[in-house]
């Protein structure tokens, strides 16, 4: 099945928050409806097809920008999006050129990039409406985001609440914060389901997603 929403980022600019907002959005949409590479794609599998492929058939893309998403530079001092491999830009570039929306997803910042600081092929992601996102605030901005990924694929929203068990759906969805960091009640349909979302810093998940990260491949810089 193809998913509806895919997350664009870079770990180094945004943390954990992809992980974190994959987490979120599976709790409440559904786990076959969220793709992020690092969760999603098996072992040995040739990653810049299965990305492809994903990013083709997705309905929207996530683009998440920290505040170094636009200098943020590689070893050899060169900016990330001046290389045109660059799986950031090229995810962007793509999901542009086939017509897919876009939600640029602020973490951390106020203002989107400047036109004239984007290669060619994804200015027009400057002309996208952003929506703001503060990691360590989610219980205020997930439910946001949740919303603004139900108007851009209300299809998604409606087959979600045909899946449900007694007619339920993401409408349903609010958060919380509580000592574990930020959980999601309701949104699949079930009553009481509780998902967790984010974490203070100190959580035990940025350690656990360290060692997952460490292990993925150097494209996702």
């Amino acid at each position: 099945m193809a998913p509806s929403v895919f997350i664009n980022f870079r770990r180094a600019d945004t943390g954990g928050t992809a992980p974190h907002l994959d987490t979120g959005l599976r709790g409440v949409f559904g786990e076959s409806e969220v793709f992020r590479d690092q969760r999603c794609i098996d072992k040995g599998a040739h990653y810049p097809d299965e990305i492809r492929d994903k990013l083709r058939r997705s309905r929207l893309l996530l683009a998440l920008i920290g505040r170094e998403w636009e200098t943020g530079v590689d070893a050899s001092g060169r900016r990330h999006l001046d290389d045109e491999t660059d799986w950031v830009r090229m995810e962007i570039a793509l999901a542009l050129q086939w017509r897919i929306k876009v939600i640029p997803v602020l973490v951390d910042r106020d203002e989107m990039p400047d036109r004239a600081d984007l290669p060619e092929d994804i200015r027009g992601l400057s002309t996208r409406q952003a929506i703001g996102f503060r990691p360590h605030h989610e219980e205020i901005y997930l439910p946001a985001l949740i919303k603004a990924v139900r108007a851009a694929v209300p299809e998604l929203a409606a087959r979600r609440r045909r899946a449900a068990p007694g007619g339920g759906g993401v409408s349903d969805v609010r958060s919380i914060r509580s000592d574990r960091g930020v959980v999601i009640l309701g949104g699949s349909g079930h009553s009481g389901v509780v998902h967790n979302v984010g974490s203070a810093p100190d959580d035990d998940f940025d350690d656990e997603y360290d060692a997952y990260d460490d292990d993925q491949d150097e494209g996702r810089t």
